[in-house]
């Protein structure tokens, strides 16, 4: 029974995410007004419904990390994402090198957390590089960093804070208020990283299941479309905050990653 209603929640959550993605798309390219922001919220909500089903079906999992033997399968996509956390560092700094010599004015609200994010962005680089040196099973222990591990927490919260500081209508500019959705999810699943390296070899928690699952699908609902955005030459439609879509889209990547690998401990 459990295991029926894991699937018919992933696969809804697919069902979930395409819409949602294509909503986002049809924003983009025509005026959907509030109606449309409602709708995109509304898709979510249930995503994160579907998610919590998911998770409430997981029983018996193994530890998160498994040190001693290696996580072989996640030390690809933690090294990817360490190197987009760099791209995101380098991108933060051409940013503020930017808007310096364009301005006459500077305005520290913009510059100060663009800078701070960039400064923790190349700190999670180095968290992350470890992190997969760790599951390489090399002479490195990710857990030894102790302060490295909120590196990627700051790192959010920072951008948080950023779009905290427009005033926007989220019933009209959905594409700030999906940001904000999805840096609050990242920060739920880089602390429920951290507790699991705290908790050593106890199972699995159901939130670390979730909070996978939910950031996995709002960095397709951000990420991607942003993605997409750039390539279709339409990313004069994006946020003025949007600093690296490719880190949050990998962050996602490497969330399913570590879960199926914890999966495939379970059995």
């Amino acid at each position: 029974m459990q295991k029926a209603r894991a699937k018919i929640s992933v696969l809804l959550l697919i069902i979930t995410v395409v819409a949602a993605c294509i909503l986002r798309f049809f924003q983009i390219y025509s005026d959907t007004g509030i109606t449309g922001s409602y709708a995109v919220y509304l898709i979510i909500f249930v995503g994160f419904v579907f998610a919590g089903v998911y998770a409430g079906s997981k029983r018996n999992l193994a530890k998160t990390f498994d040190i001693e033997n290696g996580q072989r399968s996640v030390f690809l996509s933690s090294m990817i994402l360490a190197v987009t956390f760099f791209y995101d560092f380098i991108h933060q700094g051409y940013n503020c090198y930017d808007y310096v010599s364009r301005v006459s004015y500077v305005d520290y609200t913009y510059i100060v957390p663009l800078g701070i994010s960039g400064v923790f962005a190349l700190l999670s680089c180095f968290y992350f590089l470890t992190f997969s040196l760790t599951m390489k099973n090399s002479n490195y222990d990710f857990r030894n960093f102790t302060l490295l591990h909120f590196s990627p927490v700051i790192w959010a919260i920072v951008k948080l804070f950023g779009i905290m500081l427009q005033i926007v209508d989220i019933k009209v500019n959905s594409e700030i208020c999906c940001e904000f959705i999805l840096l609050c999810v990242i920060i739920c699943f880089l602390l429920s990283m951290i507790s699991a390296v705290d908790r050593g070899d106890a199972p699995t928690t159901a939130f670390f299941v979730f909070s996978s699952v939910i950031l996995a699908f709002m960095s397709c609902v951000v990420g991607v479309v942003r993605v997409a955005l750039i390539i279709a030459e339409k990313g004069n439609n994006m946020n003025s905050v949007s600093f690296s879509a490719v880190t949050y889209i990998m962050l996602g990547i490497f969330s399913i990653h570590l879960l199926s690998d914890i999966y495939k401990r379970s059995k």
